[in-house]
C-alpha cells in the first residue's frame, strides 16, 4: 500500500466527499486488466472482502460483500449488494449500505441477514474509533430492506458496546431463529487476548438483545480473536465455521496468515449453548487464499456457503491495478462420515460448455482421474504455474504456486488418492478432491496470454466455461 497516498484522510473519507472522477479513472484503468475473472463475483473497483448478508428474500438470492470502491486497500467499508435468480448469475444493485451514522462512521463491518415477516433484516457491526487514543468502539446495528432493495437503518443500536471483559474486537453477528428467540453469534476477543464466540438473544429482533452465553466449542484454541462465526445445520448435524486468528499451530496446523476452520457436532444445546460431541477443529480449505466464509441455511433445505478469495493483511498483484478480491462459487455443504464436504452448487453445471478448452481459454473446468499411485496435474504459463501432485507412499498432496514475478508457495496435506475437480477462472482457482472433503482455493496470477494444462499418470478432460 502506498502509505503516502493512503493517509488517514483518504482511508476514512466519507463516500459523498470523494470526487466522482476517482471511480471513473479506476474503471478505465481496470478495464485494461488481463487478470479479471469471468464467473466469480469481483469488485468493479477497489477492494472486496468478507461476504455478508447471504440470504433468500423476495424470490431472489441476495449477497452483500465488504467493499471499499476507491482503491485496493482496507478503507471505509460499505456493503455492496448483489442479487441472483440461480446462485450463478449475479447482478449489482446500485443501492449499497454505506456508513452514514455516528455508530458506523468508521465502517459498516460484517454481518448477516434473516427473513422476518416478509422483510429482510440486516444485522451488522458498526465500526467507530473514539477519544484521543482512537479506541475501537463496536456497535451492533440493525436495518430493514424492503421489496425494492431499499435499506432503512434503525435509529438505535441493537447492542451498544462490547460486554465486560471483552475488547473492542467484538463483531460479525450471525443472526438465526430458534424456538421463540433470535440468536446472534459474535466473534470476540477477551481482555486477556483470547478468542471466543459469544451469543446474544432476544424475542424482539429490534430490541432487547441481551448477552446470553459463550458458545462452548469443545476447544479453547481460538487464538487471540475468533471472527466471522457461522452456525449451519445439515444432515442431522451442526457445523460451526469461524476464523480463529492466532490459533496455536501445534494443536491446529495451518499455513496462511489466518485460518478458516470448522467443527462438526451431533447437535447444539441452545440452553447450555454447547456443542454435543464436537469433532476436532479442522481446516475449511487447504489453499492459499480463503477466508471469512458465510453460510446460509437456505429455505430449500440446503446448507450453502460462500467465502472471500483473499486474506487479511495480504497484498495481491491486482492491487497495482486498483482492485482486489473475489468471492467463491456458492458451495453446497454436507456432513459425510463426520467430515464436512463442499461442492459447487449444481446450478454451476450450466456454465460448463461442451467444447474442449484450449490453452488460450482462461475460463475452464478440468476433470482429472489418476491411474497410478503417483500423479500430478500442472497448469503453466511463462513465469507462473500451479502444480498439484500426490505421493501414495506418504498419502500426501502437495500444491505449489508460483505467481508471476513472485516466489513459490507450497501447501501440503494428508489424504487419500482421488480424482480432481478443478475450476479455473483466469486468476482464480477452486479445486475439489475426495468428493469435496478437501478443497483448495486461491489466486493464480499468470502472464495473461495462455494457461497450458498437462499431467502425469492422469487422464484429463478440460471444457470451456461461460462467464456469469
Amino acid at each position: 500500500m502506498d502509505t503516502k497516498y493512503w493517509n488517514i484522510d483518504r482511508l476514512g473519507r466519507l463516500y459523498k466527499d470523494w470526487d466522482p472522477k476517482v471511480l471513473k479513472e479506476l474503471e478505465t484503468k481496470i478495464a485494461k486488466s488481463h487478470w479479471r475473472p469471468g464467473y466469480h463475483i469481483t469488485t468493479k473497483t477497489g477492494l472486496l472482502n468478507d461476504p455478508n448478508g447471504f440470504s433468500y428474500f423476495n424470490n431472489q438470492w441476495h449477497l452483500f460483500y465488504q467493499a471499499f470502491p476507491y482503491g485496493a486497500v482496507h478503507g471505509l467499508k460499505s456493503w455492496q449488494h448483489m442479487v441472483s435468480d440461480d446462485l450463478v448469475h449475479w447482478k449489482f444493485i446500485d443501492k449499497p449500505m454505506v456508513p452514514d451514522l455516528y455508530s458506523d462512521r468508521n465502517g459498516c463491518y460484517s454481518g448477516s441477514a434473516i427473513n422476518v415477516d416478509g422483510k429482510l433484516f440486516l444485522m451488522y457491526t458498526g465500526n467507530t474509533f473514539e477519544g484521543e487514543e482512537m479506541a475501537r468502539h463496536p456497535y451492533q446495528l440493525g436495518a430493514w430492506m424492503d421489496d425494492n432493495n431499499n435499506i432503512s437503518k434503525l435509529d438505535h443500536p441493537l447492542i451498544e458496546s462490547e460486554p465486560a471483559g471483552v475488547t473492542g474486537h467484538f463483531r460479525d453477528p450471525q443472526v438465526i431463529k430458534h424456538g421463540d428467540y433470535y440468536y446472534a453469534f459474535l466473534g470476540a476477543q477477551t481482555v486477556d487476548n483470547a478468542g471466543e464466540i459469544l451469543t446474544y438473544r432476544t424475542k424482539d429482533i429490534e430490541n432487547g438483545w441481551k448477552l446470553y452465553k459463550k458458545l462452548d466449542l469443545g476447544t479453547d484454541n481460538l487464538g487471540y480473536m475468533a471472527e466471522c462465526p457461522n452456525v449451519g445445520f445439515i444432515d442431522g448435524k451442526v457445523v460451526v465455521i469461524f476464523c480463529p486468528q492466532g490459533a496455536d499451530k501445534h494443536e491446529f496446523h495451518y499455513d496462511n496468515v489466518h485460518p478458516n476452520a470448522y467443527i462438526v457436532a451431533d447437535d447444539l444445546d441452545f440452553e447450555e449453548m454447547k456443542l454435543i460431541n464436537p469433532s476436532e477443529m479442522k481446516q475449511l480449505d487447504e489453499g492459499f487464499d480463503y477466508y471469512a466464509t458465510q453460510v446460509l441455511n437456505a429455505p430449500d433445505g440446503r446448507l450453502l456457503s460462500v467465502g472471500w478469495i483473499g486474506l487479511p493483511d495480504t497484498e495481491y498483484l491486482s492491487d497495482q491495478e486498483g482492485w482486489e478480491g473475489e468471492l467463491s462459487m456458492v458451495r453446497e455443504l454436507h456432513i459425510e462420515n463426520g467430515d464436512l464436504t463442499q461442492r459447487p452448487v449444481q446450478e454451476f453445471k450450466q456454465l460448463i460448455e461442451e467444447d474442449e478448452a484450449s490453452d488460450t481459454d482462461l475460463q475452464k473446468h478440468i476433470e482429472a482421474a489418476p491411474f497410478d499411485e503417483h500423479f500430478n496435474l500442472n497448469l503453466e504459463s511463462e513465469d507462473s504455474y500451479l502444480r498439484l501432485s500426490y505421493d501414495e507412499s506418504d498419502q500426501e498432496w502437495t500444491l505449489k504456486r508460483k505467481n508471476v514475478g513472485q516466489e513459490v508457495s507450497i501447501r501440503t496435506f494428508k489424504g487419500e488418492a482421488s480424482s480432481v475437480d478443478f475450476y479455473l477462472d483466469n486468476t482464480v482457482f477452486e479445486i475439489y478432491i475426495l468428493g469435496g472433503k478437501i478443497t483448495m482455493t486461491g489466486q493464480f496470477f499468470h502472464d495473461g496470454n495462455e494457461v497450458r494444462v498437462n499431467s502425469e499418470n492422469m487422464s484429463v478432460k478440460q471444457n470451456k466455461m461461460s462467464n456469469m
